[in-house]
């Protein structure tokens, strides 16, 4: 699995768009940041700052953005990506419309 640092998201769909973080503890329990990225609209990337200052622990199972298409659906990135603390980047895109087709996947 994929070590990331930070994870950025780029608008590709018809859609404004924002997300948040989601980690999965070692309790099996989803938790989600306070941190969010706010509206965006297509065209446009995001990149959270560093996932341990907006806190995700150093355990986490696995990390991975939880978006939102604006006026449409929500849901989590795929596949997901592991936390540490080495420069590394996740770039995921969002696509579809904001009932058809709405995906984020990782491209990076």
């Amino acid at each position: 699995m994929r070590q990331v640092q930070k994870i950025s998201v780029i608008n590709r769909g018809a859609y404004v768009f924002n997300f948040s973080v989601q980690w999965l503890g070692s309790d099996g329990v989803w938790h989600t940041t306070n941190w969010n990225s706010g509206n965006y609209p297509v065209g446009q990337v995001v990149t959270t700052p560093p996932l341990d200052q907006i806190g995700v622990p150093a355990d986490a199972v696995v990390v991975t953005p939880y978006g939102h298409a604006v006026l449409g659906r929500s849901g989590q990135g795929t596949p997901f990506v592991g936390f540490a603390p080495n420069g590394q980047v996740a770039t995921y895109e969002a696509v579809g419309t904001t009932i058809i087709g709405f995906e984020i996947k990782l491209i990076s």
